[in-house]
């Protein structure tokens, strides 16, 4: 009974089918270009919001590397000149013991002869004893010396940290 109602449609139910479909791929289609717009958009507004960033961390990064090479010249100027002073106290040092050591050879030398020594002697060996003063003085200096290498030490540490406003 409704294939006998319908059967002189079927021809007009088909177009109308057809065209039905034909309208509803035609506007699947329309929302596929509008989400691939929207995703280009998408993709843009990330590449313009990361921007900015990227260029920070880039700019960061040539600032680590000046900083980085500034401390290391500043680490090696400072360890040079560390190394010359320490040269340079050790040749006094040695220059130091030299002479303490002819001055103990004098001394020993006037012990000996001191108990059967006439005035002369005696007037030496108290030239003796004014040197082994100057003895003493030299044990000062190496006092200083350590005192000195102690100095360059601190010296050296506190030249080779950053300044404050390498660090901002």
């Amino acid at each position: 009974m409704i294939d006998a109602l319908l059967a002189p449609f079927y021809k007009w139910i088909i177009l109308v089918l057809l065209l039905f479909m034909t309208g509803y791929v035609w506007y699947c289609n329309s929302l596929a270009g509008d989400l691939r717009n929207a995703e280009t958009a998408c993709d843009v507004s990330v590449a313009k919001t990361i921007k900015p960033y990227e260029d920070a961390i880039d700019q960061a990064q040539k600032e680590k590397a000046t900083i980085m090479q500034t401390w290391s010249a500043k680490i090696i100027e400072v360890e040079q000149n560390a190394i010359k002073k320490i040269q340079d106290a050790n040749a006094a040092a040695r220059s130091a013991d030299l002479a303490a050591i002819g001055l103990s050879k004098q001394l020993s030398e006037a012990n000996k002869r001191l108990s059967t020594a006439p005035k002369e002697i005696i007037i030496e060996y108290t030239v003796t004893n004014s040197e082994l003063l100057e003895t003493c003085t030299a044990e000062y200096r190496g006092m200083a010396e350590k005192a000195d290498g102690h100095a360059i030490d601190a010296m050296r540490l506190s030249e080779s940290w950053p300044e404050e406003i390498a660090l901002r």
